[in-house]
């Protein structure tokens, strides 16, 4: 089902017209027919609407109407079983790694007998993307000079 079609059902369950549904949402009546003809809408527009219709935002309805659009904008159809199987194996491997990860941060830390400080300004450069890109720069860097040992020439070799 399409969202457009859920939302027409709901509000025909209210018993509601298009011009009814604008006048109490104090909207234009071509905002509830753009949403029922399935053009680009924003969500909190479909939010307002369902509220002016009565649906509570939580509720079952507002649910399935905010994930078939969901699935209308960006393609992806999350209300299959088998595209929930493979977001939540996605999810746990992105866990696992994130997991192995924040155990290395944490030995790292401790083996390193960081200040409070130099921690601080860890957790600080960690919520800062340029910081973050200096620091790989750097690393890059390091790591790319070490590995290149120059050739030194002396006088004699000609």
């Amino acid at each position: 089902m399409h969202y457009t079609q859920l939302f027409r059902q709901l509000r025909e369950a209210r018993e509601l017209s298009i011009d009814a549904l604008a006048s109490r949402a104090k909207c234009h009546r071509n905002t509830v027919i753009n949403v029922e003809k399935g053009r680009g809408v924003k969500f909190d527009t479909l939010a307002d609407l369902m509220a002016k219709m009565g649906y509570p935002p939580g509720s079952p309805e507002v649910r399935a109407l905010a994930l078939l659009w969901l699935e209308d904008v960006s393609g992806i159809p999350f209300s299959r079983p088998e595209t929930s199987a493979a977001a939540t194996k996605e999810v746990s491997s992105y866990r696992r790694g994130a997991q192995a990860a924040a155990r290395q941060l944490a030995e790292s830390v401790s083996s390193a007998n960081l200040t409070t400080e130099q921690i601080r300004l860890l957790a600080y450069a960690a919520h800062q993307p340029g910081v973050l890109a200096i620091l790989e720069s750097i690393c890059e860097l390091v790591e790319s000079s070490a590995e290149e040992t120059p050739q030194l020439k002396v006088a004699e070799d000609k």
